[in-house]
């Protein structure tokens, strides 16, 4: 990927995908004497409609969250990043013990995969035991619960990687500009299936307010009635009341690392710290995470979702998702199939082979690629297929969610409320500099 790592953001990075199967490059080109039109008019086009839909939602995975940048610090992690950390803390040793155990002899560093097994040997054990009339098997090899336990906590602790120190500018731009439709409209739903704060910490610093099933008092408690809940300003010499701008839905399909539930009385909160009266709300990486997805509060999340993909006249715009999770990809799916007035845009670096977007971007001899990575998940696939057979609620680019956040139009003008609001974090930021 060293075509990304030195690619600075920009909306130009972006290759829409066109029915004959060719990637079409951002800009015009001037071809035998005649100007080739790129993709720029086209994707402002269906990015202005989208944002103007009446129905409007976001989907981030984790590659949104590899905008995030800390200088010299730890980053946002991939499943290598979260598998290296899980050995670190239960030990080479041991953690090679369990993998050669559970899964034998492999080179891939699948987290999800692995913990997917040991979960599946401690319920055969248990089910051992149960037939043999005792509590478990024995196995003196190793202590996969402890294993299991140790490895989702090297996790907790890698995803908590956002500080008030954190680049967050892609996240800030995304927000910034979904911010301006109308407040007339339905507030912009944002599904994430990242654990970590990089929309909370954005939206405060672009003073947005995220609705996200969280009361306001003392100690937020999580209650699926707040999302029906807005935000509005009255004066006190007025019954009128103006919906306030900037203002979000926020859905954590997976959990948050701020998120523990009490064990006392089941009641979620919002707590940074963690004791033993208190357990982490995450989903983590494994096989089970659909069955995990209908248990409250996830079960919450995830009737958002599907709800808000059968809405008519609705746009999701998905960026850093991989498709890997069947129970929030085949909702997509369906909605391709049932609801007509859909229409989807993708983005995602991972279209392209690298090689091609070399030619494609360095040299700037080509102007449409023809080759599509071979790789792709099948309801990835499936999409391009729609696009080839002429569907056009379908946008598929190549780029990434910093190059995205740059390509969305912007559909108003600033009120004077966001112009105050952009000279603060200026200034703000030039403070922060000088300390």
């Amino acid at each position: 990927m060293s075509y990304w790592t030195n690619q600075p953001p920009s909306a130009s990075n972006l290759l829409l995908f066109q029915s004959d199967g060719t990637w079409l490059t951002w800009d015009d080109r001037e071809e035998d004497g005649k100007t080739r039109r790129g993709a720029k008019g086209q994707v402002e086009e269906r990015l202005l409609s989208a944002q103007n839909a009446t129905n409007l939602m976001a989907l981030l995975g984790s590659g949104a969250s590899f905008a995030a940048k800390n200088a010299g610090e730890k980053q946002a992690p991939g499943m290598s990043d979260l598998w290296d950390d899980a050995r670190r803390k239960v030990g080479e040793a041991n953690f090679d013990k369990v993998v050669a155990d559970v899964w034998g002899t492999t080179q891939k560093k699948d987290i999800e995969s692995l913990l997917s097994l040991c979960k599946m040997t401690v319920e055969l054990q248990a089910a051992r035991g149960a037939v043999a009339g005792q509590d478990a098997v024995d196995d003196p090899k190793v202590d996969l619960p402890a294993f299991v336990q140790e490895a989702e906590q090297a996790i907790l602790d890698r995803v908590d990687f956002v500080t008030e120190k954190t680049d967050l500018t892609s996240h800030k731009e995304f927000l910034r500009r979904l911010a301006r439709r109308s407040a007339e409209k339905a507030r912009v739903k944002l599904f994430t299936t990242n654990y970590d704060r990089c929309l909370e910490e954005a939206a405060v610093a672009r003073n947005l307010a995220l609705i996200d099933g969280f009361s306001h008092s003392a100690v937020q408690r999580f209650n699926r009635d707040h999302f029906q809940q807005d935000i509005v300003r009255r004066s006190a010499s007025s019954t009128r009341a103006d919906y306030v701008d900037g203002v979000f839905h926020l859905y954590k399909l997976h959990g948050s690392m701020d998120w523990r539930r009490r064990k006392s009385d089941g009641v979620v909160i919002r707590r940074l710290t963690h004791d033993e009266d208190y357990e982490p709300v995450l989903i983590y990486p494994r096989s089970s995470k659909y069955q995990e997805a209908f248990a409250p509060p996830y079960l919450d999340m995830f009737a958002a979702w599907q709800a808000g993909l059968r809405e008519p006249d609705t746009t999701l715009i998905v960026s850093g998702f991989g498709f890997a999770d069947d129970h929030i990809s085949a909702p997509i799916w369906s909605a391709l199939e049932s609801n007509l007035s859909i229409r989807l845009v993708l983005c995602d670096p991972c279209f392209v082979p690298v090689g091609e977007l070399d030619d494609t971007g360095l040299l700037g001899e080509v102007h449409a690629v023809d080759k599509t990575n071979e790789q792709l998940k099948d309801y990835q696939a499936r999409i391009l297929r729609l696009v080839r057979e002429g569907d056009s609620r379908i946008t598929v680019l190549n780029g990434r969610f910093s190059d995205l956040a740059l390509a969305l139009p912007e559909i108003m003008g600033e009120t004077d409320r966001q112009r105050l609001e952009a000279r603060l974090e200026r200034i703000r930021g030039q403070d922060h500099d000088d300390g």
